[in-house]
């Protein structure tokens, strides 16, 4: 419980301060202040001239969206790794192990380097990654459930995901090398590298519902993940239709993930790291502990990530997928040794 209380403290104070950083740095108590004002007071301090224009435009139409927006994307991604991990009974699955990234990013690519007359505008290249991962997502459950013989088992789903993943890679690889124009190819490696920075209020309500509703899916069934974790004869002979179950929360989280990717970009390592690092804060594998600490951790993570990400630089952003490689990366490579992930059988 203490662990519970501490993280919502750290996620309040983190969303605050990190609403201050960037290449205009705005004192946390203006931001206090901005958000006060703006919710509760109806706005009676910004127009008497307390809170500036250009602060308040920052504060609440620029940095809260995206602040929340980075929030929500790790809490979704971390939700999801558990998940898959939980899924296909292997520590170091992730949502993107399973192709669900690279027919995003297929699809995204697609949008900016062959555009369509019919998906006009900016939303473009959002709704053909979303069709790009929402379509890898059924092609690997297709092929995973035809080749466990009408049975969706971890091995297939493993294998599935590696064939649709290299399929969707050489896909846009093939775009890239029969696009013409250095401004969509270049736009075309900038998404690839994940980045928040189209995040908005009024793109924010969707996903905003659609993690949440997920999210409370998932935890309500967090007791049916440690019966899967059993093994499959274990946790059908304790009632769980495995099968069943397996195929709903896989589907489940391909569209979850896939409604993050689509506008987000490829943003790797927070579905793989943060679930470990939940299970050795919280002392156990019981994922009715481990998916709502997940969630925080990665609501956490991911807001610090992107504070970084649009301040390290000044006026340059840096893309969000090279910092959370660059921490996720060395810190798996510490948890698979600590662990012994390689040989013995954990």
């Amino acid at each position: 419980m203490f662990l519970f209380v501490a993280l919502s403290a750290a996620l309040v104070f983190s969303i605050l301060y990190t609403i201050s950083i960037g290449s205009a740095d705005i004192p946390v108590e203006s931001v206090f202040g901005i958000l006060k004002d703006h919710l509760f007071q109806k706005d009676r301090e910004r127009e008497a001239g307390i809170w500036t224009m250009p602060f308040f435009q920052i504060v609440w139409n620029i940095r809260l969206p995206r602040v929340l927006f980075a929030a929500l994307c790790g809490a979704g991604l971390a939700i999801c790794g558990v998940v898959m991990q939980a899924l296909v009974v292997n520590p170091i699955a992730d949502p993107y192990l399973l192709g669900i990234s690279s027919g995003a990013s297929a699809g995204a690519s697609f949008a900016l380097l062959m555009p369509l007359p019919f998906f006009a505008g900016q939303n473009q290249t959002t709704i053909m990654a979303f069709i790009g991962a929402v379509f890898s997502a059924f092609v690997v459950y297709y092929m995973a459930k035809k080749a466990g013989g009408g049975r969706l088992q971890p091995i297939t789903l493993l294998l599935s995901g590696t064939a649709v993943n290299a399929v969707m890679s050489a896909v846009t690889s093939y775009l890239i090398f029969r696009a013409k124009s250095p401004e969509s190819i270049a736009a075309v490696y900038n998404w690839q590298m994940g980045s928040i920075a189209s995040a908005q209020w009024k793109t924010l309500f969707l996903p905003a519902v659609g993690i949440s509703l997920g999210a409370v899916t998932i935890t309500f069934c967090a007791g049916k993940f440690n019966l899967i974790m059993m093994g499959d004869d274990d946790a059908a002979a304790m009632g769980l239709r495995v099968t069943w179950f397996r195929s709903i929360m896989f589907l489940l989280s391909s569209l979850m993930v896939a409604s993050l990717v689509s506008v987000t970009g490829v943003i790797g390592f927070v579905g793989l790291v943060v679930p470990h690092v939940a299970r050795l804060l919280a002392g156990t594998s019981d994922n009715r502990v481990i998916i709502p600490l997940s969630a925080m951790l990665g609501s956490i993570y991911l807001t610090w990530a992107d504070a970084l990400a649009r301040s390290a630089f000044g006026a340059v952003e840096l893309p969000l997928g090279i910092i959370t490689a660059f921490v996720g990366a060395p810190f798996f490579l510490f948890l698979m040794i600590k662990n012994g992930y390689g040989g013995s059988g954990k």
